[in-house]
């Protein structure tokens, strides 16, 4: 269960924060200013998600992470797990 809730996280966090957004946007319909302050903020948030996933790696075998650490010049390891 825990590995469900951790894989999914995001999801259940988009979900708060939209259904929040929703009231907001719901109570404040009068105020076209509001509605579009909270309309930014969704498109926002959600730009950056996007931006923001992993694609697939840039290096396909230990020998190849090798042959770049070898070089000397510095290097940024990222090290994720899609599971």
């Amino acid at each position: 269960m825990v590995e469900f809730i951790n894989h999914n996280s995001v999801l259940f966090i988009g979900l708060l924060l939209f259904g929040t957004m929703g009231m907001l946007a719901w109570n404040r319909r009068s105020s076209a200013k509001a509605l579009m302050i909270i309309v930014s903020i969704t498109l926002i948030l959600v730009g950056g998600y996007w931006t923001s996933r992993e694609g697939p790696s840039d290096v396909a075998n230990i020998a190849e992470v090798d042959a770049i650490l070898s070089v000397g010049t510095p290097v940024i390891l990222e090290f994720y797990s899609d599971t």
